[in-house]
């Protein structure tokens, strides 16, 4: 399984729903953010260059990932029937991650006793899903030369109103929000982009909230992009395009990371994309909602002079041409514009 698929990018940026359409290919092994449960010593955000520095440490983890039990990592829902597995197995398979969820409630990360390795199956590809190292990108296609990739990348405005969403019902498991917490912004701005834009941390901390995040978003996605700029192995996409698109944005991964097309995908994106269960829907980790209502939600959370103080920050990139079709937000003074 040397030949793994990363699908990287931002939290919030519809990653668990791409990476869930790749699993239920029955030829593919899926591990959700592995690297967040087994760190890795490469920096978030390093040079490209440091690439032969860390080649090892990223052949040792991928080669790790199947043999992972930990219920976050290879556990996560929908389990889907696989080629290389029998009846059987995915029953055991799904009867032990419901036991070691359910467990992990009383002792912190118990593990799953039976989980699919595809041990022996030349033809399964590896699927590393992750929103901690979208930074790491460029490093880990130097360090992985039999690896694709899928980059995602949501508008920043999605991306912002559904983090502070996330924050404001206490979705996320962190103490400091993240506008305010600075650290990775520091990182960011010590990189070869982010020194370009002749930003301090003193400048980041003057910003509102939202305008932290949009700088986050932004940094992000440039040094993201500039790192895998030459890379032909790398497939970034809008998540909005996959959303109002889903099975001809599917077939385009798949073919894309060389992975042919499946019934059992096709049966996925139809109950992910049409729910009847609301419950369902409107659940903020669920793979089944309706995605273009999902991409388009930013419209109606943020106030018009909250998305214009994330536009002004987004219009200074060149990433802008990646959304310069959308119909644009009326311009509201800062003057005019309530904190």
């Amino acid at each position: 399984m040397n030949r793994c698929i990363l699908v990287f990018g931002m939290p919030r940026s519809g990653t668990t729903w791409i990476g869930k359409l790749f699993d239920s290919h029955p030829d593919t092994l899926y591990r959700h953010e592995p690297d967040s449960v087994r760190r890795l010593s490469l920096p978030l955000y390093p040079e490209t260059q440091v690439a032969p520095q860390y080649r090892e440490e990223l052949e040792r983890f991928v080669a790790s990932l199947p043999e992972l039990r930990c219920p976050k990592v290879v556990g996560k829902q929908p389990l889907f029937p696989k080629g290389y597995q029998s009846a059987a197995a995915l029953y055991a398979y799904r009867v032990s991650v419901a036991f070691a969820k359910a467990a992990s409630r009383v002792q912190q990360n118990v593990p799953c006793l039976y989980r699919p390795t595809a041990d022996g199956c030349a033809q399964v590809r590896l699927v590393w899903k992750s929103i901690e190292s979208p930074g790491r990108l460029g490093v880990c296609m130097e360090a992985l030369p039999n690896a694709r990739a899928i980059h995602l990348m949501r508008h920043p405005c999605g991306y912002v109103a559904s983090v502070l969403r996330g924050e404001t019902t206490r979705r996320f498991g962190d103490l400091i929000p993240s506008a305010e917490d600075l650290w990775l912004l520091r990182m960011l701005l010590a990189t070869s982009t982010g020194k370009s834009r002749g930003l301090n941390l003193d400048d980041v901390e003057r910003l509102t909230p939202e305008e932290r995040l949009a700088w986050r978003w932004v940094l992000t996605q440039e040094k993201i992009l500039a790192d895998v700029e030459r890379c032909e192995r790398v497939l970034t996409l809008r998540y909005e395009d996959v959303c109002a698109e889903p099975l001809a944005m599917t077939r385009r991964m798949f073919e894309f990371t060389g992975l042919d097309w499946q019934s059992q995908t096709e049966g996925f994106i139809r109950a992910s994309t049409q729910p009847t269960n609301q419950a369902t829907d409107t659940g903020y980790y669920s793979v089944f909602k309706r995605p273009q209502v999902s991409a388009g939600r930013w419209r109606e959370e943020l106030a018009p002079q909250v998305t214009e103080r994330i536009l002004r920050i987004f219009r200074t990139s060149p990433l802008y041409r990646f959304y310069a079709d959308e119909v644009q937000t009326p311009v509201v003074p800062l003057s005019e514009a309530t904190p």
